[in-house]
């Protein structure tokens, strides 16, 4: 997308808004595609960005689906992918969740404890079933290259592989459950790809000892993935070669023992986040202490990522101002809320802007507008528009301020 028609698009939907290229989120499946052997399937992580429609994209990419809460596998469904195409990862599955997938029969709840497991094997009790699962490992290894480590190091992710061997024999002795693999996600934001080869050679193996000392035939083996984007300066884009010549020597040492195992791997944030932008209005212009600040109608309840809340160290997304170039002034970009860490840009350079100048906040395509605090200040949510082959779709509309009393809040008198 230029900034010309990403221009036009603003004036049609309006801002804040979040705009996606669609052909862009088609090239990077294609890209991640081709550094795989044919034999293994790449699982959407729809928590990157769980709109319906960009659910139907993959789709038609002939993408498999990861869900991690009944909404979205709920969506999903809605999306048309098939009950054998969608696994169930989360750490707190709640009882009428499990049901929930357990009545659409998907292909794998991923398991996380042991209680999760006894809740499942009770729910196929009184429905007569047997429910299919794999096991979430936390294994021994460290995640590798990951700057969010989720396997290796104490968390609330799968179960730990110290403790695996009581825990496997109580989950057999369920007679309602059938253990069909592993699943094990290092974590996430992976950019160096001869790290995250030793990660997914490890996972391998570990899937193979444990069906062999177990004695489970091992029909579902997910590796996870954690494929990262280059945000910030200094980030070095993953090798995309280096990763499709190293999985290819791993996958000739282990696809004959592979031959019966389907084999997945799930991206989110690499599918989408280069695909995205979120692009906000000038409001005002001010100067403060001899700070420069550009006030702008979206902010971090929007884009909480831009924002890095929750996170211990600032950076800054990368971002510049349609048809505008040369920056010649360090500003701090913030949104309209009413607290000081609505900051959506600090100290960046940008050219000089006027109220109704449009700044647009790149990589925003995944854990955007819903890992944000929509509701606070009780803003209109921003619409979501897809542009794909040469034409736009709104994917999500524009909220209206009264959406935010409908459903919830409810008058003390009348």
């Amino acid at each position: 997308m230029n900034d010309s028609s990403l221009y036009e698009i603003t004036q049609k939907y309006g801002t804040p808004l979040y705009v996606y290229d669609g052909d862009k989120i088609v090239s990077q499946y294609k890209k991640l595609k081709s550094c795989l052997p044919d034999e293994i399937e790449i699982f959407y992580s729809m928590k990157a960005n769980p709109l319906l429609g960009i659910c139907q994209l993959f789709k038609e990419l002939n993408s498999c689906i990861e869900v991690a809460s009944d909404g979205e596998l709920y969506s999903s469904l809605e999306a048309g992918f098939l009950p054998e195409n969608i696994i169930f990862t989360s750490p707190g599955k709640s009882y009428e969740e499990l049901e929930y997938a357990i009545e659409h029969k998907i292909y794998s709840i991923n398991v996380e404890c042991l209680d999760e497991a006894c809740i499942i094997n009770r729910i196929a009790s009184e429905k007569n079933l047997t429910v299919d699962i794999s096991l979430r490992i936390n294994p021994d290894f460290e995640a590798a290259g990951s700057s969010i480590k989720m396997s290796g190091v104490p968390t609330q992710f799968g179960i730990d592989h110290m403790l695996l061997k009581k825990v496997f024999g109580d989950i057999t002795s369920l007679s309602h459950l059938n253990i069909i693999g592993i699943h094990v996600y290092t974590g996430t934001q992976a950019l160096d790809a001869q790290k995250i080869l030793y990660g997914l050679e490890q996972i391998i193996l570990l899937g193979l000892e444990l069906s062999h000392s177990y004695g489970f035939p091992l029909k579902f083996l997910d590796l996870g993935g954690g494929f990262g984007i280059p945000y910030f300066k200094g980030e070095i884009e993953l090798d995309m070669e280096l990763l499709k010549n190293g999985l290819c020597q791993i996958w000739d040492k282990y696809k004959e023992p592979l031959a019966k195992t389907r084999v997945a791997v799930e991206s989110g944030r690499f599918l989408l986040a280069e695909a995205g932008m979120y692009v906000t209005k000038v409001l005002y212009e001010k100067e403060c202490k001899g700070i420069k600040f550009i006030v702008c109608d979206g902010g971090s309840n929007q884009h909480a990522s831009s924002a890095f809340l929750g996170r211990h160290i600032r950076n800054n997304f990368p971002m510049h101002v349609l048809n505008k170039n040369d920056a010649v002034e360090e500003v701090n970009v913030v949104g309209p809320l009413c607290t000081p860490t609505d900051i959506i840009g600090q100290k960046v350079m940008l050219p000089a802007v006027v109220p109704g100048d449009i700044i647009a906040i790149e990589k925003s395509g995944a854990y955007g507008l819903t890992q944000s605090s929509a509701a606070f200040l009780s803003h209109p949510l921003p619409a979501e528009v897809i542009q794909y082959n040469s034409s736009s779709y709104v994917l999500r509309e524009r909220g209206r301020k009264e959406e935010f009393l409908r459903g919830q809040n409810k008058l003390l008198f009348k």
